[in-house]
C-alpha cells in the first residue's frame, strides 16, 4: 500500500480500515490529521471519518492520550 502525503503512519482498525496518521499544511499552517482510510473492491481512500486540529495542540493531545492510557485497564494497555 503507498504512503499518502504527508503520512506518517498508519494503525489497521479491522480488516479493510486504517487509521492514517499525518501532517497536513493548509495556507500556510500545520495541522495534525487523523483519519479513517478504507482499502475494499469498491474504494480506496479517505473517509470523512476523523479530525483534523493545528498543531500547537499537539501537547494537549498527547497529555489526553495520557490520560486515556491510564484509564485502561492495565492487561489492555500494552506500552
Amino acid at each position: 500500500m503507498d504512503k499518502e502525503e504527508g503520512e506518517i503512519g498508519r494503525m489497521q482498525i479491522n480488516p479493510t480500515d486504517y487509521l492514517l496518521f499525518s501532517i497536513k499544511e493548509y495556507k500556510g499552517k500545520q495541522y495534525i490529521d487523523l483519519r479513517k482510510y478504507v482499502v475494499s473492491d469498491s474504494y480506496t481512500g479517505f473517509t470523512k471519518q476523523g479530525v483534523r486540529f493545528a498543531s500547537e495542540l499537539f501537547n494537549e493531545f498527547e497529555e489526553k492520550i495520557e490520560l486515556l492510557k491510564e484509564a485502561l485497564p492495565k492487561n489492555e494497555s500494552k506500552s
